[in-house]
């Protein structure tokens, strides 16, 4: 019986974790997270047609919509968030693969700054603007 404790308190902290993670990205609808900003004070701009086109046309992979969203608090406070949400996970990793370079480049010492991917989406921006985005 002890056993079978442990076992099932096992179980429920990996459910607790893999619900954890997964409430760190932006919403996995691009309408959901679109919404999402624009409750919390965000200006977004949702592209599915040129942005996408132009990738399709220079690395033959398929995105489906990219979300921009930028809200300022005040003239030194600045939120923002970039998502690019593709066709398959694959296509996601790949883009991924390729950015991060980049994006630690970029990142320097700014400990506010994420750039990640979550299924079939690349995001990257401020820490509050992601989780505005949920």
């Amino acid at each position: 019986m002890k056993k079978f404790a442990q076992l099932i308190s096992l179980a429920l902290v990996a459910v607790m974790c893999v619900a954890l993670l997964a409430s760190c990205a932006p919403a996995s609808d691009p309408a959901k997270a679109e919404k999402a900003l624009k409750d919390a004070g965000y200006t977004t701009v949702k592209d599915t047609t040129i942005t996408p086109a132009a990738y399709k046309l220079l690395t033959g992979k398929n995105v489906n919509t990219v979300l921009t969203g930028t809200k300022t608090d005040d003239d030194k406070n600045v939120q923002h968030i970039t998502i690019v949400y593709f066709d398959k996970a694959e296509d996601a990793k790949t883009a991924y693969e390729k950015l991060a370079d980049e994006s630690d480049k970029e990142k320097k010492d700014e400990s506010d700054w994420v750039f990640a991917k979550s299924g079939t989406m690349v995001y990257w921006g401020t820490k509050t603007a992601v989780k505005d985005a949920r």
